[in-house]
Order: structure tokens, then C-alpha cells, then sequence
């Protein structure tokens, strides 16, 4: 098959969960023998490669504006691919919805993978989101098939809208190697002795409710937050001012130095007030860690028994959970092993891999 992923800022993955689940996918296509090209976005100049790891390559240039830079590269691959006779155009992001039916109606099949309630981002306008909400149920009627990566996102679009997309999972691959403690001492960090997030800095991560909470208990660990926001700085300063001197902003960290940092962490923590299956905890569970998650309902189905929970949107409840686990490590140790054997059992690459292509050939063979 000749395939294209469309609307993420392409791999390798340097951005969210998209570009992650693009990029694992995309690579186990390409050793299956499918034709797979990558759409990507770049800033500044043209990013020289044609390829990545056997997938194809192209480019499309992005705006500092994210709610112009999204539909823009989604519009402007879908007409560049219009003309290369792919097989499958996979869109990722419920807004690409408009950008689905022309392909389809010009004998390409399309696919949708849905972004959770992107509606319900606080770090979107008001419009914006009354858009996105408005416009929902599009996505499942403008393209030949629809992926969510959560069962409870997908069973609101059933109960809400009488669709429901196909559920597939992202995924994370398991490596218990012994860290390189070289990013650690680069960061003044000790092993075992931090405590971690990762991801987007953005609103709806809830990144403020851990760096708060972090602020009232009295420890010799740190707290590690990884990540950023390209298309602002915003929220990063506000948590900056509101963090206590234990707090280190590391930026971006990617590939063994990400892995790394991982595998040196005491805890992982994942805040948010909106999910899908994050990739980020999966990786922390698939290294080895113990993770503690807001209850929302799509974190809680991600570590199923192999975690810790704390009430969202609940400082209070979250130093409470963090000081109790900081003071219990045998507690932490105990659901480490629980925490592998759930990625390996649910979460596998492979397999979702599979269960993509399989969804493909269904689509084709209609």
C-alpha cells in the first residue's frame, strides 16, 4: 500500500503523542514493505532529508499561530498528496475532518485518528472550542474509518453522537537496560531522586497543579518537568514563577537522554485535566517506573492497577499522595513489575501496528 500521515509536525517525533504514534507506526509499515511518506512541518529552512529510517519525507512549512498552522499543513499535504496516488491518507487531529473529502471523493481512502476532547483544551479560545465541539461528530462521517486512542473517548462518541470510532491504543516499547547516568550529573540530578513529568506545556496538562503541590512538601528530591510548548511561552513562565528552587525546567529532551532521564526518575506523574493514552506515561511505565495520574478516566484506564491515583484538579490531594510515596519507596518498587507487564500485555507496537494495517486492508477491500 502507498500511504501518507497527514497533520502532524512529523517525525522524528518531536512534539506530542501524534508525532510519537506516527513515527512507530510509520517505521513498522515501512519494514512491511508499504510505501509510506511522512508529512512534515518545519520553521525557518527545509529540513535536508528525504527519509527517516525508511519512511519518505516531505515538508511543509509552519506558522507560529497554531490554530492557523494546524489547518494549513493539513491543507497544504492533502494537495500535495493529491497528485502521488496514495492508497491511504491518514490525517491525524479532529479538525483535518474538511480536508478528508477530497481525497475521498478523488479514490483515495481516509482515515482519521481523533484527538480525544479537544474541545475541552483550556489552553484554546472560547470559538474555538465551541467549533471543535459543534463539529465532532464530522470527523466520523467525512472519512472512510476514525481511531481513537482511549475507550472511554470512545464510548462518549457512542453514547453522544450514536458513532463510535475504533479503538486503538498508542504504545511504548520496554527497555530495563541499566540507565547512563551522563544526562543526570549534566543536570545535577540524582539517581532515584527526582520526581518527573514530561509532555507539552500546556493548561490542560495540569503541570501548575504538581509544581504547586511539589512547593508545600518539604524534601530533599526535585522535581523535573521535560518538555515545552513551540508555539508559546506563556504557561511555562507562569509555571516557572510559581515553582520552588527544587524545580528544574529542562526544555526538550529527546531519544537515549529522554530514555535516560526516564529510567533515573523515583516517580512519574502525569496531572492532567485532559488525555487520550499519553505516550509519555506509557514510555515511564514500559522503562520500569511507577506512575502517579489524575483519576480522569482515560489515565485511569491507562494504568489500570499498575499505579497510583490523586483526585484531579486537586492540590491537596496530590501532596498528600506525593509525600506518602516519597516516604514509601518499597511501595513505589512493589508496582514497577505490574507497570511493565501492563505495556507488554496491552500497549505493544506490533500489535498496534498490525491492528493499523488490518484497518487499511478492510478499507481498500470496500
Amino acid at each position: 500500500m502507498r500511504i501518507a500521515f497527514v497533520g502532524t509536525l512529523g517525525i522524528p517525533a518531536r512534539y506530542s503523542g501524534f508525532e510519537t504514534c506516527v513515527e512507530e507506526i510509520a517505521i513498522r509499515l515501512a519494514r512491511k514493505r508499504h510505501e509510506i511518506t511522512v508529512y512534515c512541518g518545519y520553521r525557518g529552512s527545509k529540513p535536508r532529508a528525504k527519509s527517516y529510517n525508511g519512511v519518505q519525507l516531505r515538508y511543509v512549512p509552519c506558522f507560529r499561530n497554531k490554530f492557523v498552522d494546524f489547518p494549513f499543513r493539513s491543507f497544504a499535504s492533502m494537495l500535495d498528496g493529491l497528485g502521488r496516488n496514495f492508497d491511504i491518507i491518514h490525517f491525524f487531529g479532529a479538525d483535518a475532518w474538511p480536508f478528508a473529502i477530497i481525497p475521498r471523493a478523488a479514490f483515495s481512502k481516509t482515515v482519521i485518528t481523533l484527538d480525544g476532547f479537544n474541545w475541552s483544551r483550556s489552553s484554546y479560545p472560547i470559538w474555538v472550542r465551541k467549533i471543535l465541539r459543534l463539529t465532532a461528530g464530522f470527523a466520523l462521517i467525512s472519512s472512510n474509518a476514525s481511531i481513537v486512542d482511549s475507550k472511554s473517548v470512545q464510548g462518549w462518541y457512542q453514547k453522544n453522537l450514536g458513532m463510535s470510532p475504533m479503538y486503538v491504543p498508542y504504545g511504548a516499547n520496554i527497555d530495563l537496560v541499566e540507565l547512563d547516568e551522563t544526562i543526570l550529573r549534566k543536570n545535577s540530578l540524582r539517581n532515584k531522586k527526582y520526581v518527573l513529568f514530561v509532555g507539552r506545556l500546556v493548561r490542560e496538562k495540569g503541570v501548575h497543579y504538581l509544581v504547586e503541590a511539589f512547593a508545600r512538601i518539604k524534601t530533599d528530591f526535585n522535581l523535573v518537568i521535560v518538555g515545552g510548548d513551540p508555539y508559546g511561552k506563556e504557561y511555562e513562565l507562569f509555571l516557572r514563577k510559581k515553582a520552588s528552587g527544587n524545580t528544574a525546567f529542562l526544555g526538550f529532551v529527546y531519544g537515549k537522554d529522554y530514555e535516560d532521564l526516564v529510567k533515573g526518575a523515583y516517580l512519574y506523574v502525569t496531572p492532567s485535566d485532559l488525555e487520550g493514552t499519553s505516550p509519555a506515561l506509557l514510555t515511564a511505565m514500559a522503562l520500569g517506573k511507577s506512575a502517579l495520574v489524575s483519576d480522569i478516566p482515560e489515565n485511569l484506564e491507562t494504568i489500570g492497577n499498575a499505579g497510583f491515583s490523586f483526585r484531579h484538579g486537586d492540590v491537596e490531594d496530590l501532596k498528600e499522595k506525593l509525600q506518602f510515596l516519597l516516604a514509601n519507596p518499597d511501595v513505589v518498587d512493589e508496582i514497577q513489575k505490574k507497570a511493565v507487564d501492563r505495556v507488554r500485555n496491552y500497549y505493544n507496537w506490533n500489535n498496534i501496528t498490525d491492528q493499523v494495517e488490518t484497518l487499511y486492508f478492510s478499507i481498500l477491500n470496500k
